[in-house]
């Protein structure tokens, strides 16, 4: 699917989608950058149709499909529940070269207990430019999963751990909930209700291109929308430094969560909602989420960390103690989705 569709993505990911045919079509000129950030529409173009991943969604997800929105409104209205991705390319600030890649798949809403209307969720690469956009390589991928939450379950590997460094990973999109996952065994091992079951290839009808939020591209006014928190996804970048170096201090094997420091309190979570199970399976280090062996990148040989043990040993009152450190409603929605 991936190569057979690059073509398609190419034309469509940029000022020539079928809701946009008024539009000047930029997608080939190697000059004009429509939103300013130093990357021509072309280039990112080539990119974000190089690096599309395939995305796995359940068949029985009551949202049925990531969603297409309405270009000229500035709130997100649904068009079609259609298999839409929407893309965003700027360089790297202070490293020439380095250009970072996310695609968005923006939901109508979220079906999990207290959902709610609309859901923002996205996967992200670290590309490094060669000679032309066609020699660029992937160097990190991040997957989004209840960014911002203590619930976080948000990780990321080198490309090459995950096989996705010349061109896009296979990414699992829980049921209802929208978590983005970069091996199906992570899906169950967050604390937010997350399952990956009855999965199939999400047909991905185009990547549009958003733009920046001060200067969007294909006409979309919805980007800075207070309905959803895309315009701060948006501006913030998924690998500083310091995520970074989680990684590279790590085995080459890993898979490694972006914000170790929330696991401990996520583990005693499962282990008083769901039992201990797997999800207390040792692992050989604090931030290692997966490790991949062989030929098989989807095998969970270790799963969260060596203080899982400890963790699961305290008492409720710690664990509450955790989630009064998070937004009243966050908890809330923790504590009756877990299962």
């Amino acid at each position: 699917m991936r190569r057979s569709l690059s073509a398609f993505f190419f034309l469509a990911s940029l000022h020539s989608c079928a809701c946009l045919h008024s539009q000047p079509n930029h997608a080939t000129n190697p000059v004009v950058d429509s939103d300013g950030d130093g990357l021509s529409d072309a280039v990112e173009a080539k990119l974000l149709a190089m690096f599309a991943p395939d995305f796995m969604v359940s068949r029985t997800d009551c949202s049925i499909a990531p969603a297409q929105f309405a270009p000229a409104l500035t709130t997100p209205t649904v068009i079609a529940d259609d298999g839409t991705i929407y893309g965003q390319a700027f360089p790297r600030k202070h490293h020439p070269g380095e250009v970072e890649l996310h695609y968005y798949h923006l939901w109508k809403q979220d079906c999990g207990e207290l959902g709610h209307a609309l859901d923002t969720e996205h996967v992200s690469a670290l590309i490094q430019l060669g000679r032309d956009a066609t020699a660029a390589v992937a160097l990190y991928w991040y997957a989004s999963a209840h960014e911002d939450t203590i619930c976080d379950a948000s990780h990321l590997a080198l490309a090459e751990t995950i096989r996705a460094d010349k061109h896009g990973p296979t990414v699992w999109i829980s049921r209802g909930k929208h978590a983005s996952f970069l091996s199906k065994d992570l899906c169950t091992h967050g604390c937010g209700g997350d399952r990956c079951d009855q999965m199939e290839l999400l047909d991905v009808r185009a990547i549009v291109n958003l733009g920046e939020t001060d200067a969007p591209m294909n006409s979309i006014a919805w980007l800075r929308s207070s309905d959803w928190p895309l315009q701060e996804k948006m501006r913030r970048s998924d690998f500083p430094q310091a995520r970074l170096a989680l990684v590279n201090k790590s085995p080459q094997t890993d898979v490694v969560w972006a914000n170790p420091s929330k696991r401990p309190a996520q583990a005693a979570i499962l282990g008083l909602n769901a039992g201990i199970g797997g999800a207390a399976a040792g692992a050989r280090a604090t931030d290692t989420a997966v490790v991949v062996s062989g030929d098989d990148t989807g095998s969970a040989l270790g799963v969260t960390s060596s203080r899982t043990g400890s963790a699961l040993s305290k008492t409720s009152q710690n664990v509450w103690k955790a989630l009064k450190k998070s937004a009243d409603e966050t908890g809330r929605f923790l504590i009756s989705n877990l299962n």
